[in-house]
């Protein structure tokens, strides 16, 4: 007989975590192993439409605080009517609040979608709480995107729990089985950087880099949602070759009209833009974090974020066709391979129910 398992998450709005889930409750997925239900707090959006028809899913219509102990209750009543096996939370502030409604006798896992110490986006007051109403459980079981992410995670707080190692995926459709080539003779040079407008995502550090080669064909497309004012006027004042493209609802669509992925961020955790980029045939050339470093190893070119001089003269050499980034590419495209497919994904995460599942 199939567990049932309840996922929970803050919101189903567009994110690396939320379409993590999604795509994995997409039809040919985890629904074929367990019998799942999703849960979220609140921000519906098209990506439950992508959810296999036998998710059953619930919008628990959190408005705030002052919502939160009836909230609560009507994720209590659903785990115990629909007489759930396991809890499966993703994100801060869902999987402290799951912990509150979930009954001592379900285990709960849950996901760390971040590098803990680098966190620089969610409250202190609910990095806190997390902590003392979750972490500190003996009972408490994690999963982490990686290695370094883990032992990030437990340099920083005394976790008592059970943790396990499992690495996002990519959805079966970027893997295209073929290479971006640059041609020899390309006189122009097209890069693609996503996600959303955030600090963390240092978007600024990139359009100082391009303010370096604006007299040359080098070209720059950013997609992803938030404001745009504040780099559309940097980006008119500069005179750059960078356009701020928004949200795109099917990346896969139109990463193969690039010669390489660029990603500048601060802090990460396994951002799956980076391995769309890799099973789509695109080269990489990401900041020299130790979260990204630690997953994609030498599977791409790495920058500082202090000399923009020195990202501008490698963007060059790429275009002059003095760096292969061709080679670059095919080497990524076999390491995704064996790194982030989604039947990969789903037969750990099974062995990881089962294992918390043992009492």
């Amino acid at each position: 007989m199939k567990k049932k398992v309840l996922h929970v998450i803050n919101s189903l709005m567009p994110g690396g975590a939320e379409n993590l889930l999604v795509n994995s409750l997409a039809p040919g997925g985890l629904q074929d192993h367990t019998d799942n239900l999703l849960v979220y707090f609140m921000g519906s959006s098209g990506l439950e439409n992508k959810t296999d028809p036998g998710v059953k899913c619930y919008n628990l219509n959190y408005k705030g605080m002052t919502s939160l102990p009836a909230t609560l209750m009507k994720l209590r009543k659903i785990i115990k009517e629909q007489r759930v096996d396991i809890v499966h939370s993703h994100l801060n502030p869902a999987g402290f609040y799951t912990h509150l409604a979930c009954p001592s006798n379900i285990p709960q896992v849950h996901t760390l979608h971040t590098t803990y110490s680098m966190d620089r986006e969610t409250p202190p007051v609910k990095l806190f709480l997390e902590k003392e109403l979750y972490f500190k459980k003996r009972s408490g079981n994690l999963i982490f995107l990686s290695e370094f992410t883990k032992a990030d995670f437990l340099n920083a707080v005394p976790f008592k729990g059970r943790s396990f190692v499992l690495n996002n995926f990519v959805p079966d459709r970027f893997f295209t089985n073929t290479v971006r080539e640059y041609a020899p003779g390309r006189k122009d040079l097209r890069i693609i950087a996503t996600g959303r407008l955030s600090e963390v995502k240092n978007y600024e550090y990139l359009l100082k880099v391009f303010s370096h080669v604006k007299n040359r064909a080098i070209y720059l497309d950013i997609y992803g949602s938030g404001d745009k004012t504040k780099y559309e006027n940097e980006i008119s004042e500069q005179g750059i070759n960078v356009k701020m493209m928004g949200h795109h609802n099917n990346l896969q669509s139109i990463l193969g009209n690039y010669d390489f992925f660029i990603m500048p961020s601060i802090f990460e955790g396994f951002p799956l833009s980076v391995f769309e980029a890799m099973a789509s045939g695109l080269p990489l050339m990401l900041s020299a974090i130790a979260p990204l470093k630690s997953i994609v190893k030498d599977n791409a070119i790495y920058f500082e974020l202090d000399n923009e001089m020195a990202v501008a003269k490698t963007l060059e050499l790429i275009l002059d066709k003095k760096i292969d980034i061709n080679s670059m590419a095919e080497q990524a495209l076999i390491y995704a391979e064996h790194t982030v497919r989604r039947d990969l994904y789903i037969n750990r995460l099974l062995d990881i129910y089962e294992q918390i599942s043992i009492a």
